[in-house]
C-alpha cells in the first residue's frame, strides 16, 4: 500500500505540521522502535530538536507510572508522540502523558501503532480525509439522534446533547493542544442516552493488541447508556470475564461514552485488519467509559475507555439515512 517512509512524513509533516526549530518528543517501546525511529529521523530533517525515549529503558512494563525523563521533556515540546504497544494497566499513564502533552504541545497518539498501519493508514490521503470528516461534521453536528442497525445484531439509538460537542478529527493538528489517534479519520462525540443491543468483534484499548479480530461475536444490552453485564454472551469465555472485569473498573466503566462516524475513505475501502486505532478509522464505532472530557464537555471522567467497533452499518441522522452498509450515501 505504502512505506514506513511515506507513513512518518505524513505524520509528521502532513498532520502535526512540524515546522523548522521546534522541539519534538516521541515516547516509543522496543516493540514498536522501527516506528519511532523512522518518525525521528523525519523530524530530523526538518528540525535539530528531537528527543526519542523508549519506555522500557526507563521503566518496567506495563507501565504504572509515567518515567520522570519523560514527564520532565513534555514541556519542552512542541510535538509529541506516543507510538507504542497498549498493554493492560497502561491506559493511565498514557492519559498522563497526552494531558500534559495538550498543555504545551499538539500531539500525535498512536498506541498499538504497526508497521501494517503505518504502510496503510498513515500513507491515505488526508486531503481527502479531510474534506470528508468535515462533510460528515456538518451532517451531524446538530443532531437531536441517530439510529444504527446493522446484521450483526446492532440496533441503537443514540441520543446527544448540544451542549456537548462533535469533534472533527480531521488529521491536521498544527496548533497547541490539538490531538488526534493516528492514523486518522473519524467525527465523535460523547452520547447523551443510548438504548439497543450491539454486536462486535472487535475492541479497543489492550484487548485489541491480545484479541485482534475475534471470531465469536460478543454482544449485550445498553439500557440508559449502561451495559448490562449479565446480558454479555460470547463463547469466548475468558474474554467475556476480562471485558466484565474491566467494565466494573470504576462506576463509569460501563457507561456510553463516544459515539463515532469514520471519515477515511481508503480505510472504509478494505478489510479490517483487527487493530482498533485503524479499524476505527474505517467503521462506526461506540465506546464505554472515559469522554474525552475536555473534547467534548460530557460531565463524568473514568480510568478506562473500551471501542468497540459496529462493521455494515445503516445509520439514519434524526431520521435522515446518510450510510448504507458501511458507505456514505451524503
Amino acid at each position: 500500500m505504502g512505506s514506513l517512509e511515506e507513513g512518518a512524513k505524513n505524520a509528521v509533516l502532513v498532520c502535526m505540521g512540524l515546522k523548522p526549530g521546534e522541539h519534538v518528543l516521541i515516547v516509543t517501546d522496543n516493540a514498536q522502535l522501527k516506528i519511532g525511529q523512522a518518525l525521528e529521523n523525519v523530524s530530523k530533517r526538518i528540525t535539530g530538536y528531537v528527543k526519542l525515549f523508549v519506555i522500557e529503558d526507563l521503566a518496567q512494563r506495563p507501565l504504572k507510572v509515567l518515567p520522570k525523563q519523560i514527564v520532565d521533556a513534555i514541556p519542552w515540546a512542541n510535538v509529541t508522540f506516543w507510538a507504542a504497544q497498549s498493554l493492560p494497566g497502561e491506559l493511565p499513564s498514557r492519559r498522563t502523558f497526552m494531558e500534559q502533552a495538550k498543555r504545551y504541545a499538539r500531539h500525535g497518539h498512536m498506541p498499538n501503532i504497526t508497521m501494517q498501519l503505518m504502510e496503510q493508514g498513515m500513507c491515505s490521503d488526508y486531503n481527502e480525509v479531510y474534506a470528508l470528516t468535515h462533510q460528515v461534521y456538518d451532517a451531524v453536528k446538530g443532531a437531536n439522534s441517530i439510529e444504527v442497525t446493522n446484521p450483526f445484531g446492532v440496533n441503537l439509538r443514540v441520543e446527544f446533547d448540544r451542549n456537548w460537542r462533535w469533534v472533527p478529527s480531521d488529521g491536521r493538528y498544527h496548533d497547541k493542544g490539538r490531538w488526534g489517534n493516528l492514523p486518522e479519520g473519524e467525527v465523535f462525540t460523547a452520547p447523551k442516552k443510548v438504548n439497543g443491543t450491539l454486536g462486535t468483534n472487535l475492541l479497543g484499548d489492550w484487548f485489541s493488541e491480545k484479541y485482534g479480530n475475534f471470531k465469536d461475536l460478543l454482544s449485550f444490552e445498553i439500557r440508559d447508556s449502561m451495559i448490562n453485564v449479565g446480558s454479555i454472551n460470547c463463547a469466548n469465555k475468558v474474554l467475556r470475564n476480562e471485558l466484565t472485569q474491566y467494565l466494573s473498573t470504576d462506576s463509569n466503566s460501563s457507561r456510553a461514552s463516544e459515539f463515532a462516524l469514520p471519515t477515511n475513505p481508503l480505510l472504509m475501502s478494505l478489510p479490517t485488519i483487527g487493530n482498533l486505532l485503524q479499524d476505527e478509522k474505517a467503521r462506526v464505532h461506540i465506546a464505554f467509559g472515559d469522554p474525552y472530557r475536555d473534547e467534548t464537555g460530557a460531565p463524568w471522567e473514568s480510568k478506562t475507555h473500551v471501542d468497540m467497533l459496529l462493521d455494515e452499518c445503516n445509520v439514519k441522522v434524526d431520521g435522515k439515512t446518510i450510510m448504507e452498509n458501511g458507505k456514505y450515501i451524503i
